[in-house]
């Protein structure tokens, strides 16, 4: 039977959530109050979220929502995982989704110490299911020479 299910994570930064979806070439919607989710049967099951997948986006009955959960600080996922599972897969939100939001999440690191370090490279290697990003700095070095 299709019902929406709710899922705490460990996701905290809104931009680089939203960002993460994009990327993995979603429709998202961004409010600043929760919007109804609508359901597999037309209903939002009183489920509500502030950044919205629709589920016509991606030719499912129901949507996806991300809500802010004040109290822990961090968004739940509301999912009908028999809508969202055939279409995006069984791994989608443990895997995918976490490695595109861990991307995003370095790339707005390394922004931000930018200021501090200067300029970044930021380079990416997969080696089957690792990947890894590497942030290298250049930072002005100073070589001096001395005479004895």
């Amino acid at each position: 039977m299709s019902h929406f299910s709710t899922v705490t994570t460990k996701l905290t930064n809104r931009e680089c959530l939203v960002d993460a979806l994009q990327d993995l070439q979603l429709t998202v919607q961004v409010y600043e109050k929760p919007q109804l989710l609508k359901g597999y049967y037309d209903d939002s099951e009183g489920k509500s979220a502030e950044i919205v997948v629709p589920g016509h986006t991606l030719n499912a009955r129901a949507d996806i929502g991300f809500l802010w959960d004040q109290e822990v600080k961090v968004y739940q996922i509301i999912h009908d995982a028999y809508e969202t599972v055939p279409r995006l897969g069984e791994n989608f939100f443990s895997h995918t989704l976490m490695q595109a939001y861990g991307k995003n999440m370095v790339r707005a690191k390394a922004a931000q110490l930018q200021e501090q370090l200067g300029e970044c490279t930021i380079t990416e290697e997969t080696k089957g299911q690792v990947h890894t990003l590497r942030i290298a700095f250049s930072t002005h070095q100073q070589t001096q020479q001395v005479r004895r």
